[in-house]
């Protein structure tokens, strides 16, 4: 879990949804497929480190803490 009580998906949600990026553009940019981004978004799976990584890379200046 997050601080605050926030899980990672919610993070994730609220990360994309303060950025310019619709979630179409932001799968493009990280180059992943929309359906895996949406399973990133509702819970189901959770990613890797690196992969958050590389959202904050186009999140800025919103970041999501790594677990």
């Amino acid at each position: 879990m997050v601080e605050d009580n926030r899980q990672i998906h919610d993070e994730i949600r609220m990360a994309i949804n303060k950025s310019s990026y619709t979630l179409h553009t932001f799968a493009q940019q990280m180059n992943i497929k929309l359906k895996t981004l949406e399973l990133y978004i509702d819970g189901t799976v959770i990613p890797e480190n690196k992969v958050i990584k590389k959202m904050n890379r186009f999140l800025h200046p919103t970041k999501i803490k790594t677990l």
